[in-house]
């Protein structure tokens, strides 16, 4: 009897489970992909596609292709663990033996009113697309302001200094500092650049409410013509459907092998999976792997071997010419960390696209 694999979220995590188990997989494994479009997106680099400085063909790469994996195209609209299948919007139900939940994350709104109505987003290709039409189709010298100074708010105030230079361009985040968690040389770095690039940097405020044209905060009221939220992501809605417990962004509480402790044959990798690890790309790419190891122990009867995650740095971008992070414990800025960075995706696409 075949052994039927589904794997719903074709993203980083996804795509490197695949990559790890198609070399390998037994002769009576079959594997369904199910995603909503029709190649994997590098979510790592939608800033560039809402600053209109990339192309879709540079943010997507091509699903892998293997005799034993069928690729669905669809929204799933329920997991139904009790009979063991995936329920989608347009075709009929999938029946899977293990499942693997890999569907990534959505903005964080923080019960803010307003916030989620309002603003525009980089959550999702389509929403990067539609923020980057509002963004770039906006007349001279309007309002652009970005609520959160992490990584992605920093990347596409940047970016936009690129395409739209004329544009009115301010990043509020409630912390004294940009960029939280990384070293306050950085901070600084970073911050210099912005405003010698004409990036208005706002700290300490706490948005209270989101109204069409304004936000209001303790301090005031700041108008704007076009809002971009970036401050905070939560796991996709579907989590909350599994039998699990989550944690305080809506991630499921798995166990060692990345398994619901209620239900083995589920495994939840990436910003789906609780961790005290920060999300990132780099996170869900272990988590892909390690899921697959353990299937293909599973499946050969051997017993699957612990790993720990170890995480090797981050990097960021300021435009196509700078960026900063850090390597192995060693902050970098300038030239030298934007070429990593590039280099960073283009290992990864040549390891996926093998």
């Amino acid at each position: 009897m075949r052994h039927q694999l589904v794997v719903i979220g074709g993203g980083y995590g996804g795509m490197y489970l695949l990559r790890t188990l198609l070399d390998k997989l037994p002769d009576d494994v079959d594997v369904v992909l199910i995603d909503r479009l029709p190649k994997s997106p590098l979510k790592t680099e939608f800033y560039s596609i809402t600053a209109g400085t990339a192309s879709l063909s540079n943010v997507t790469i091509a699903f892998p292709s293997h005799p034993q994996l069928r690729t669905v195209f669809d929204e799933v609209l329920e997991i139904d663990q009790a009979q063991k299948r995936v329920v989608m919007r347009e075709q009929d139900p999938i029946a899977y033996d293990t499942l693997v939940v890999a569907l990534g994350c959505v903005d964080r709104f923080h019960a803010i009113p307003g916030a989620e109505e309002y603003s525009l987003g980089l959550q999702s290709l389509k929403r990067a697309q539609v923020t980057g039409h509002e963004i770039l189709t906006l007349d001279a010298y309007r309002s652009v302001v970005l609520i959160g100074a992490g990584l992605t708010g920093i990347e596409l105030a940047a970016e936009l200094r690129e395409t739209r230079h004329d544009l009115n361009v301010t990043i509020i985040d409630r912390n004294e500092r940009v960029l939280k968690g990384f070293s306050p040389k950085i901070q600084e770095y970073v911050e210099n650049w912005l405003l010698e690039h004409d990036v208005k940097i706002m700290h300490s405020v706490n948005t209270q409410e989101v109204l069409e044209d304004r936000i209001v905060f303790e301090e005031g009221e700041l108008p704007f013509d076009r809002l971009v939220w970036t401050a905070g992501i939560q796991a996709n809605p579907l989590v909350k459907q599994l039998a699990c417990e989550t944690d305080s962004i809506g991630r499921a509480l798995v166990n060692e092998w990345l398994q619901l402790p209620e239900d083995p044959n589920v495994y939840v990798i990436g910003d789906c999976a609780a961790s005290e690890h920060p999300p990132s790309a780099q996170l869900a790419e272990f988590h892909g792997e390690y899921a697959a190891q353990t299937m293909l122990d599973a499946w050969a009867g051997r017993a699957p071997g612990l790993r720990q995650y170890q995480n090797r740095g981050a990097l960021g971008s300021l435009g196509k010419t700078a960026g900063f992070g850090s390597v192995k414990g060693m902050e970098l800025s300038g030239k030298i960390p934007r070429l990593l960075k590039s280099g960073v995706l283009w290992n990864y696409k040549k390891h996926v696209e093998k």
